[in-house]
């Protein structure tokens, strides 16, 4: 149903996601070159991986999974605000760990310089989004008990 407001929440939250798995996180300068950090690991200059990031690529793809997913529970509507709070909280531990790969790497290359680019505001626009989303959820819920409620 495309055409709930919360359902465009949804799939631009999923749009983003998707984002993350596309390009690099951020950037860093050592003493031998760059080093990129992506989703699937640490890069250096010569496009050789230094480090193995599994567990966000994991991360990545099932939060992008689930916010899928959330867009075709629109039917279930109880259903649909419980994966709105877990992917709340699915998004804060991706930021957590896109923040603790980015600390272990500089801590462990003696980088420089890090420079985040702009895929490290997904999570936090995500997660407004998503609390957006279960709003308009909730209210719909909300509205459907008033109705059965009257009759």
């Amino acid at each position: 149903m495309l055409q709930r407001s919360q359902t465009l929440y949804l799939l631009g939250i999923f749009i983003l996601t998707v984002l993350l798995l596309t390009g690099s996180l951020a950037r860093f300068a050592t003493e031998e070159g760059e080093l990129v950090l992506s989703h699937s690991g640490l890069l250096n200059a010569e496009g050789e991986r230094e480090l193995a990031t599994w567990p966000m690529t994991i991360l990545f793809a099932l939060v992008s999974v689930i916010s899928l997913l959330n867009i075709f529970f629109y039917r279930n509507r109880v259903r649909q605000m419980r994966l709105s709070v877990f992917l709340i909280f699915l998004f804060a531990g991706v930021t957590g760990m896109m923040f603790f790969y980015t600390w272990m790497v500089s801590s462990s290359f003696d980088t420089t310089a890090t420079i985040y680019l702009w895929r490290f505001v997904i999570p936090p626009v995500s997660i407004i989004l998503q609390y957006l989303a279960f709003r308009r959820i909730r209210r719909d819920e909300l509205l459907v008990k008033a109705y059965d409620r009257i009759r």
